[in-house]
């Protein structure tokens, strides 16, 4: 397999960036000083394969101005054909590191989604970690369309520089790409999926070992049964990864 972009690659027709915290960090804080809301994407295998069925969310992948490897099946399929990425950037990892950013520069955040109590939390322990952020609001409204101008109308007056969206994929990327022309303070939006249950410790993350092996899926679906008709999506993507290679 030939050598992609070096800032980015390509797994079947969806975009990720060749970024590592530290490399994602830096082009956040460089959202940050431009002038509208960019979208930040955190690519897992589903995404690929949903993308896959939807030209909408292909668009909003290949578009957005940042998209992290955040599944172990990405990192793996790059690995596979030959191209690795540096190494996972996961929703969950990225979230409190963003919010150190903001501690830093003086940026507020806006937490959206999740069960409610849930974003609360978590900003309750974000803001234990770095005392000096500015959380600009907290909301468990949901993604339904008919509730969009109420919950855009909460973000705007907070005057958040950064929104955190926990809505799970799909819907945290298409909730962000209907607003983000509305959201006049925002610079950055991401989704984050299941980031606040994690760092409000609603839900435990998996043995630091496990993650470290790539097997906090198996942990996850242990946690989560329910999750199994969501991961029968990592062996079709194997399967696609595998053919493309050979090809």
């Amino acid at each position: 397999m030939d050598k992609q972009s070096p800032g980015k690659l390509r797994l079947l027709s969806v975009r990720v960036d060749r970024v590592d915290y530290s490399r994602a960090l830096d082009a956040i804080h460089r959202l940050l000083k431009s002038e509208g809301c960019k979208q930040v994407v955190t690519l897992n295998p589903e995404y690929v394969m949903r993308a896959e069925q939807s030209g909408r969310l292909l668009r909003i992948i290949n578009a957005a101005e940042l998209s992290v490897p955040d599944g172990i099946g990405i990192v793996w399929a790059s690995r596979i054909l030959g191209d690795p990425l540096p190494d996972r950037v996961t929703g969950t990892g990225l979230l409190p590191r963003i919010c150190g950013l903001c501690a830093g520069t003086g940026h507020s955040i806006f937490l959206l989604g999740g069960e409610p109590g849930v974003a609360a939390a978590a900003a309750t322990e974000l803001q234990s970690r770095h005392p000096a952020l500015r959380v600009a609001g907290v909301s468990s409204a949901d993604p339904d369309p008919a509730t969009d101008d109420r919950t855009v109308e909460e973000i705007n007056r907070s005057g958040a520089d950064v929104l955190a969206v926990a809505y799970g994929c799909p819907k945290q990327d298409l909730w962000i790409d209907r607003n983000r022309d509305r959201l006049e303070d925002v610079r950055v939006a991401i989704g984050v999926g299941g980031a606040f249950d994690f760092i409000s410790g609603q839900i435990p993350r998996a043995p630091r070992l496990m993650r470290k092996a790539g097997m906090e899926w198996l942990f996850r679906l242990w946690l989560e049964p329910q999750r199994a008709r969501r991961m029968a999506a990592l062996p079709r993507f194997a399967w696609r990864v595998l053919r493309t290679r050979g090809s």
